[in-house]
């Protein structure tokens, strides 16, 4: 319910775009989050298919950025534009990373350290391009 408010309003269709893309990558993590705090059962399958939707969408980032578009409800600083090539690699390396890590995930016990690699990813690009 917070997306839909805090997404409400936006008017680009690419800013949209980037928003609901993080909103899924937002899901994912959420899915291996909840397993780990014990809030779901543990399901290595479904664990290693968010980290692999995690993979996909991260590859898919760079895309819906493509286009430099604004939204006053946009999070997304112009450093994204002006250092594109880096914003490019974070997204690859988030994608090569969680790629691994979903091959790797067996146990409840690899969710700690996976839920950690994928956290430091996203803490890698937004900081620097997130306001």
């Amino acid at each position: 319910s917070s997306f839909v408010f805090a997404h409400s309003g936006v008017e680009d269709k690419n800013v949209k775009e980037r928003m609901m893309l993080m909103k899924k990558m937002a899901d994912n993590t959420k899915i291996i989050g909840h397993m780990l705090k014990g809030k779901t059962s543990f399901d290595a399958n479904e664990a290693k298919l968010a980290l692999e939707r995690l993979s996909a969408l991260s590859l898919k980032t760079p895309k819906v950025f493509g286009v430099n578009a604004t939204d006053p409800r946009s999070e997304a600083k112009p450093a994204i534009w002006d250092e594109f090539d880096e914003f490019t690699k974070l997204s690859k390396d988030l994608a090569k990373s969680t790629e691994v890590l979903a091959a790797s995930v067996g146990a409840i016990d690899d969710l700690r350290p996976a839920l950690k690699r994928v956290s430091l990813g996203c803490k890698a690009c937004h900081s620097k391009y997130r306001k």
